[in-house]
Protein backbone atom coordinates (compact mmCIF):
# COMPACT_ATOMS: atom_id res chain seq x y z
CA UNK A 1 0.00 0.00 0.00
CA UNK A 2 3.01 2.53 0.89
CA UNK A 3 4.31 1.21 -2.42
CA UNK A 4 1.35 2.36 -4.53
CA UNK A 5 0.99 5.51 -2.42
CA UNK A 6 4.68 6.88 -3.26
CA UNK A 7 4.71 5.17 -7.17
CA UNK A 8 1.69 8.19 -7.19
CA UNK A 9 3.31 11.01 -5.73
CA UNK A 10 5.92 10.57 -7.73
CA UNK A 11 3.98 10.66 -11.15
CA UNK A 12 1.95 13.30 -9.43
CA UNK A 13 5.79 14.98 -9.03
CA UNK A 14 6.80 14.38 -12.36
CA UNK A 15 3.32 16.02 -14.01
CA UNK A 16 4.18 19.28 -11.59
CA UNK A 17 7.43 19.49 -12.80
CA UNK A 18 6.66 19.06 -16.37
CA UNK A 19 4.00 21.47 -16.20
CA UNK A 20 6.55 24.16 -15.35
CA UNK A 21 8.75 23.02 -17.97
CA UNK A 22 6.49 23.76 -20.76
CA UNK A 23 4.32 27.28 -19.07
CA UNK A 24 7.68 29.17 -20.25
CA UNK A 25 8.11 27.52 -23.32
CA UNK A 26 4.32 27.95 -23.95
CA UNK A 27 4.08 31.74 -23.14
CA UNK A 28 7.39 32.43 -25.65
CA UNK A 29 4.99 30.62 -28.17
CA UNK A 30 2.02 33.39 -27.60
CA UNK A 31 4.79 35.73 -27.40
CA UNK A 32 2.97 38.74 -29.68
CA UNK A 33 4.37 39.28 -32.85
CA UNK A 34 6.88 41.89 -34.13
CA UNK A 35 5.45 45.04 -34.95
CA UNK A 36 5.81 45.79 -38.36
CA UNK A 37 7.99 48.39 -39.41
CA UNK A 38 6.47 51.72 -40.40
CA UNK A 39 5.80 52.85 -43.62
CA UNK A 40 7.30 55.65 -45.19
CA UNK A 41 6.25 59.20 -44.95
CA UNK A 42 5.02 61.14 -47.50
CA UNK A 43 8.07 63.09 -47.95
CA UNK A 44 10.34 59.95 -48.01
CA UNK A 45 8.46 59.16 -50.81
CA UNK A 46 8.71 61.92 -52.62
CA UNK A 47 12.53 61.88 -52.47
CA UNK A 48 13.21 58.75 -53.31
CA UNK A 49 10.64 59.51 -56.61
CA UNK A 50 12.49 62.65 -57.00
CA UNK A 51 16.19 60.50 -57.12
CA UNK A 52 14.83 58.33 -59.68
CA UNK A 53 14.14 61.24 -62.02
CA UNK A 54 16.91 63.33 -61.58
CA UNK A 55 19.26 62.97 -64.47
CA UNK A 56 22.71 62.25 -63.87
CA UNK A 57 25.83 61.36 -65.16
CA UNK A 58 24.68 58.80 -67.67
CA UNK A 59 22.45 60.78 -69.05
CA UNK A 60 25.02 63.75 -69.87
CA UNK A 61 27.23 60.74 -71.65
CA UNK A 62 24.41 61.06 -74.28
CA UNK A 63 25.07 64.81 -75.38
CA UNK A 64 27.58 64.48 -77.31
CA UNK A 65 25.10 62.26 -79.97
CA UNK A 66 22.99 65.71 -79.94
CA UNK A 67 22.81 67.64 -83.07
CA UNK A 68 22.32 67.80 -87.18
CA UNK A 69 24.16 64.97 -88.92
CA UNK A 70 25.08 63.70 -92.19
CA UNK A 71 24.76 59.88 -92.13
CA UNK A 72 26.66 57.39 -94.56
CA UNK A 73 24.67 53.76 -94.47
CA UNK A 74 26.37 50.92 -95.34
CA UNK A 75 24.09 47.68 -95.69
CA UNK A 76 25.83 44.46 -95.37
CA UNK A 77 24.24 41.22 -97.08
CA UNK A 78 25.41 37.70 -96.10
CA UNK A 79 27.61 37.70 -99.40
CA UNK A 80 28.75 40.17 -101.49
CA UNK A 81 29.57 43.64 -101.57
CA UNK A 82 27.92 46.31 -98.75
CA UNK A 83 25.07 48.88 -100.38
CA UNK A 84 25.64 52.25 -99.54
CA UNK A 85 23.02 54.89 -99.26
CA UNK A 86 23.23 58.15 -97.93
CA UNK A 87 20.55 60.56 -94.95
CA UNK A 88 20.53 62.73 -92.08
CA UNK A 89 19.97 62.57 -88.78
CA UNK A 90 18.27 65.20 -86.06
CA UNK A 91 18.98 63.81 -82.55
CA UNK A 92 18.10 66.58 -79.81
CA UNK A 93 18.05 65.72 -75.85
CA UNK A 94 13.96 66.20 -74.47
CA UNK A 95 12.47 65.91 -71.18
CA UNK A 96 15.64 67.83 -69.45
CA UNK A 97 17.95 65.79 -70.72
CA UNK A 98 16.32 62.37 -69.85
CA UNK A 99 16.33 61.57 -73.34
CA UNK A 100 17.72 61.41 -76.96
CA UNK A 101 15.11 61.83 -79.39
CA UNK A 102 16.18 61.06 -82.98
CA UNK A 103 14.82 61.35 -85.82
CA UNK A 104 16.18 59.55 -89.38
CA UNK A 105 15.38 60.36 -93.23
CA UNK A 106 17.37 58.39 -95.92
CA UNK A 107 16.19 55.44 -98.45
CA UNK A 108 16.48 52.05 -98.07
CA UNK A 109 16.29 49.11 -100.85
CA UNK A 110 15.31 52.67 -103.25
CA UNK A 111 12.55 53.35 -101.37
CA UNK A 112 12.04 56.50 -98.68
CA UNK A 113 12.60 55.66 -95.27
CA UNK A 114 12.21 57.73 -91.81
CA UNK A 115 12.88 56.29 -88.18
CA UNK A 116 12.22 57.92 -84.70
CA UNK A 117 14.58 56.43 -81.45
CA UNK A 118 14.70 57.48 -77.91
CA UNK A 119 17.57 56.82 -76.04
CA UNK A 120 18.51 57.11 -72.08
CA UNK A 121 19.27 55.99 -68.94
CA UNK A 122 16.77 54.01 -66.23
CA UNK A 123 18.06 54.92 -62.88
CA UNK A 124 15.98 52.29 -61.23
CA UNK A 125 17.27 49.38 -63.56
CA UNK A 126 20.45 51.10 -63.81
CA UNK A 127 21.03 50.92 -67.24
CA UNK A 128 20.75 52.39 -70.63
CA UNK A 129 17.54 51.94 -72.62
CA UNK A 130 16.54 52.39 -76.04
CA UNK A 131 13.21 52.25 -78.34
CA UNK A 132 12.97 52.39 -82.31
CA UNK A 133 10.74 52.60 -85.01
CA UNK A 134 10.90 53.14 -88.69
CA UNK A 135 8.57 52.70 -92.02
CA UNK A 136 10.03 49.55 -93.18
CA UNK A 137 8.64 47.43 -89.82
CA UNK A 138 5.39 47.95 -87.54
CA UNK A 139 7.02 46.74 -84.57
CA UNK A 140 8.55 48.72 -81.66
CA UNK A 141 11.90 47.46 -80.99
CA UNK A 142 13.73 47.71 -77.99
CA UNK A 143 16.50 47.34 -76.51
CA UNK A 144 18.84 47.80 -73.00
CA UNK A 145 22.32 48.63 -73.07
CA UNK A 146 25.79 49.57 -70.82
CA UNK A 147 28.17 52.59 -71.32
CA UNK A 148 31.64 51.59 -70.96
CA UNK A 149 33.72 52.94 -68.50
CA UNK A 150 35.21 55.95 -70.84
CA UNK A 151 32.04 57.30 -72.06
CA UNK A 152 32.74 55.86 -75.22
CA UNK A 153 31.04 52.80 -76.33
CA UNK A 154 27.64 52.41 -75.64
CA UNK A 155 26.39 48.83 -76.24
CA UNK A 156 22.87 47.54 -76.43
CA UNK A 157 21.43 43.97 -76.55
CA UNK A 158 17.87 43.21 -77.96
CA UNK A 159 15.84 41.53 -79.82
CA UNK A 160 14.19 41.24 -83.26
CA UNK A 161 11.19 38.57 -84.97
CA UNK A 162 12.31 37.08 -88.32
CA UNK A 163 9.85 37.31 -90.86
CA UNK A 164 10.91 33.70 -91.99
CA UNK A 165 10.72 31.76 -88.44
CA UNK A 166 8.92 34.00 -86.84
CA UNK A 167 11.34 33.89 -84.21
CA UNK A 168 12.79 36.01 -81.84
CA UNK A 169 16.70 36.50 -82.69
CA UNK A 170 19.31 38.23 -80.83
CA UNK A 171 21.12 41.35 -81.75
CA UNK A 172 23.61 43.52 -80.81
CA UNK A 173 23.28 47.62 -81.62
CA UNK A 174 26.80 49.30 -80.60
CA UNK A 175 27.65 53.32 -80.86
CA UNK A 176 31.24 54.34 -80.77
CA UNK A 177 31.83 57.90 -80.40
CA UNK A 178 34.79 58.81 -82.06
CA UNK A 179 34.68 62.47 -80.92
CA UNK A 180 32.61 65.86 -81.02
CA UNK A 181 31.86 65.44 -84.44
CA UNK A 182 31.65 62.20 -85.41
CA UNK A 183 30.24 58.51 -84.22
CA UNK A 184 29.33 55.49 -85.73
CA UNK A 185 26.63 52.91 -85.13
CA UNK A 186 26.92 49.18 -86.06
CA UNK A 187 24.05 46.62 -86.00
CA UNK A 188 25.13 43.33 -85.22
CA UNK A 189 23.16 39.90 -86.08
CA UNK A 190 24.27 37.17 -83.72
CA UNK A 191 23.02 33.61 -85.47
CA UNK A 192 23.82 30.71 -84.18
CA UNK A 193 26.68 32.16 -82.19
CA UNK A 194 27.99 33.93 -85.28
CA UNK A 195 28.41 37.61 -85.04
CA UNK A 196 27.26 39.50 -88.86
CA UNK A 197 27.67 43.15 -89.07
CA UNK A 198 24.13 44.00 -90.92
CA UNK A 199 24.80 47.73 -90.47
CA UNK A 200 27.40 50.56 -90.14
CA UNK A 201 25.94 53.92 -89.88
CA UNK A 202 29.04 56.47 -89.76
CA UNK A 203 27.63 59.91 -88.68
CA UNK A 204 29.16 63.06 -89.26
CA UNK A 205 28.12 66.96 -87.60
CA UNK A 206 26.82 69.22 -90.50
Amino acid sequence: MKRCTWTICRLLVCGLLGCCLTLPAAAAETKAPAAKPAAPSEKEMMDAMIKLATPGPQHAALKALAGSWKAVVKNFPPAGEPVVTEGTAEDSLILGGRFLKEEFHGTFMGQPFEGYGLTGYDNAKKQYVSAWVDSMDTMISTQTGSMDKAGKTLTFHGTYDDPMTHKKMPSKMITKIVDDNSHVFEMWNLVEGKDHKEMEITYTRK
